[in-house]
């Protein structure tokens, strides 16, 4: 059985309908119960020890859901403190360029941050302000 064609079409077909990390999670998943060693997972896949512990845990424990739940640690910017007052602001006065909007949140709230991520800060809120 050659194990790298089989998985790498495994990977492509789940990319397509479920995306990439959760394809790579079932493909680690049937590598483990098929009992593939951990070692050639690593090798070749480049999962981390940690990940396939946990993974072969959860088999072994059958609680194969506590998997798929995204339990990433994301920390909230601190200008999502100030959103509001600075969404309010830049309704009513208006800034014409990115910099002029990281000026005006800089003397709102006293951060300063670079354009680019004053741009990405203005388009997750879908600010109308200085996109």
């Amino acid at each position: 059985m050659n194990v790298s064609y089989g998985a790498k079409f495994v990977v492509e077909f789940l990319e397509k309908r479920l995306g990439k990390r959760v394809a790579k999670q079932i493909l680690y998943i049937i590598l483990l119960v098929f009992k593939v060693e951990r070692k050639v997972i690593r090798e070749t896949y480049g999962a981390s020890d940690v990940t396939l512990c946990r993974y072969y845990d959860a088999l072994k424990n059958e609680e194969l859901q506590g998997i798929f739940e995204q339990n990433y640690n994301r920390p909230e910017s601190e200008l999502e403190k100030h959103r509001a007052e600075i969404e309010r602001e830049l309704e009513s006065n208006p800034q014409p360029t990115r910099r002029g909007a990281a000026a005006k949140i800089e003397e709102i709230t006293g951060i300063k941050r670079s354009l680019p991520q004053v741009g990405k800060f203005l388009k997750k809120g879908a600010s109308k302000a200085a996109q």
